[in-house]
């Protein structure tokens, strides 16, 4: 739909006035869709100041439950180091006890705790403050909670980075983009994961409420496989350094929720973990909870193939 409100994209500077929300799930705005480029971007009602943010009220406000409310580096690391299978199949096939890792965005650890043991070095970007000392204190991880190039990490090297769902958040992607680059060693890889534009609940499904849900204030930018190409083309890579590939972490049963309800679960564990009925007859609730786990992995194949998941991954090489 076409609105009152215009503005350049900020990857190609086409001027757009196609609208696709008003409503925010936390915040003022609206998201903007580039049609030359195929981006989602926020126009902010008014404006943040992003280190601060991250820093002080992102997880007062953004957490694993539905609802609104505060969480805490223990609680984040314990839910959401259960959850960490796709990422894990991504990068493990690129590991072994001489790569050096940094981890740009790095949460509470929750990614980095399964792979720290595995690699030679692993080093770890976080701004919020209480993340970075959990992450030094209790999972024995070196973390800094300045921007990369601030950091005492700035001007080493490595031969993998990886920033899983941070460049939605950031500024300028272009410019995001190229400090990790700055990062890697010649032949290194970045891995970069995003939330999909096009995800299924939306453009498969069309569940009304969740387009309140899926665009909010933290996120500053929404890629298509275009818009990440374009940011990674901007950033020097040619096309054949460029692979990307579609994950799919919500479940069916998730899916199913939202599609009858209209409303999300309370919280994500049902959603993120493996496909189980829990009946009261052992025989027919293990036979139909293997027939939904098995057309889970088939679903979530099929949306991979038409390019309709929650997420996209994009893995650059450095020549």
């Amino acid at each position: 739909m076409t609105g009152d409100k215009s503005a350049r994209c900020p990857l190609c500077s086409q001027v757009s006035n196609s609208v696709l929300t008003h409503s925010l799930r936390r915040g003022k705005g609206s998201v903007l869709h580039c049609l030359k480029c195929d981006h989602g971007f926020l126009i902010q009602d008014e404006s943040i100041d992003a280190k601060q943010f991250y820093a002080q009220k992102y997880r007062q406000e953004y957490s694993h439950l539905a609802e609104e409310a505060e969480t805490n580096p223990r609680e984040l690391f314990e839910v959401y180091s259960l959850y960490q299978k796709e990422r894990l199949d991504a990068i493990s096939p690129l590991l072994n006890l001489n790569t050096r890792l940094l981890e740009v965005g790095a949460s509470a650890g929750q990614f980095l705790w399964h792979i720290k043991d595995r690699v030679g070095k692993v080093h770890a970007i976080e701004l919020d403050k209480a993340c970075c000392d959990f992450l030094e204190r209790d999972l024995g991880i070196p973390a800094d909670d300045e921007y990369l190039e601030n950091s005492r990490f700035a001007g080493e090297q490595y031969d993998l980075v990886c920033a899983f769902q941070v460049m939605e958040h950031v500024e300028d992607p272009v410019k995001f983009l190229l400090s990790l680059v700055d990062a890697i060693l010649p032949g290194g890889k970045i891995l970069i994961e995003v939330p999909n534009l096009y995800d299924p609940l939306l453009s498969v499904w069309n569940v009304p409420a969740y387009d309140a849900f899926y665009y909010h204030s933290a996120h500053l930018h929404y890629f298509s496989q275009s818009s990440l190409r374009l940011v990674a083309r901007e950033a020097g890579f040619a096309d054949s350094d460029i692979e990307i590939s579609y994950i799919q972490d919500y479940n069916l049963l998730n899916h199913l929720h939202w599609i009858m309800n209209n409303v999300p679960q309370k919280d994500c564990h049902i959603g993120l973990g493996e496909v189980r009925l829990r009946g009261r007859h052992d025989a027919i609730n293990s036979w139909m909870s293997q027939e939904l786990k098995d057309l889970n992995h088939r679903y979530a194949k099929k949306l991979a193939e038409c390019g309709f998941t929650s997420n996209i991954m994009m893995r650059l090489q450095r020549e």
